[in-house]
């Protein structure tokens, strides 16, 4: 049986750059999850093997500037990664939404040159709600090449992750599949509301997970919206086995949880069931 976990970046010296800024001291004490060391690829895809995941989705961030990448890692190297490892690794490319029509070219580019199966968007690093029209030539592009769009949200970006306003893009474009990352605190029900009203709605509650109040995201991927939610370790800020303390700490039926570690992920990336 497979195992899916929907964001694992590896902790290579390339990836973990992203984290290495300063003032970032502080994130590692709130997730208490210290920084991994930084690895080679392939001793990553060890660790992956060895608790058991079956597949890892890996997102790209990026920031653009006329003269190439101007922050983060490229689209480039993920793909690289994933041809690597193509069995396992499944590359979503980073986009910079605040670079307009380059933004949609990237887009175009990641999966008809690169490959990539979804992009990742952080409105929050552009102060751009998520709702703005500014966005929407990015779901326009993802619902023509039928691909999924992952959203980050949770707690450390404000107000660019209010879950109401994501209501206005899942209605306007059912056709895509979106994945929000992290979404479960402090907006629990906010969060379930949102999935209960938009079938194209999916929850990913990593690094969170365990903070007041999250019980409901538990009841709700045992219940009624067991096939809109899926999970994900979030490493490097969460351990790769995450899963084992999610499945310990609440009753799971076989069923509910072959959906949540596997199935719904597959749906979503066009997978046959496994």
């Amino acid at each position: 049986m497979g195992l899916i976990d929907f964001r694992a970046r590896p902790n290579t010296k390339e990836i973990m750059s992203l984290y290495d800024q300063p003032g970032r001291e502080f994130l590692w004490q709130r997730w208490g999850c210290p920084p991994p060391p930084k690895i080679e690829l392939d001793a990553f895809m060890g660790n992956l093997k060895a608790v058991g995941v079956t597949q890892a989705v890996v997102t790209g961030r990026q920031v653009v500037s006329d003269q190439g990448v101007a922050f983060g890692t490229s689209n480039d190297y993920i793909a690289e990664c994933v041809k690597q490892y193509a069995d396992t690794l499944i590359g979503f490319a980073g986009i910079d939404v605040s670079s307009g029509d380059r933004a949609v070219a990237e887009v175009e580019r990641a999966v008809r040159d690169l490959g990539m199966k979804g992009i990742s968007i952080d409105p929050f690093t552009a102060r751009i709600l998520p709702n703005d029209r500014q966005l929407y030539p990015l779901y326009e592009k993802a619902a023509e090449l039928g691909i999924p769009v992952i959203t980050t949200v949770g707690p450390l970006v404000g107000r660019y992750g209010d879950p109401y306003l994501f209501d206005e893009p899942t209605a306007d474009f059912p056709m895509v599949k979106f994945v929000y990352s992290h979404a479960v605190w402090p907006q629990v029900l906010d969060w379930l509301g949102l999935a209960f009203r938009r079938p194209n709605v999916f929850l990913e509650p990593s690094i969170y997970w365990t903070n007041p109040g999250c019980d409901a995201m538990w009841i709700a991927a045992n219940g009624q919206l067991s096939d809109q939610i899926i999970y994900a370790s979030a490493f490097p800020f969460a351990s790769l086995n995450a899963m084992e303390k999610i499945r310990a700490r609440w009753d799971w039926s076989d069923e509910a949880w072959h959906k949540f570690t596997y199935a719904n992920a597959a749906r979503i990336l066009g997978l046959e069931e496994g």
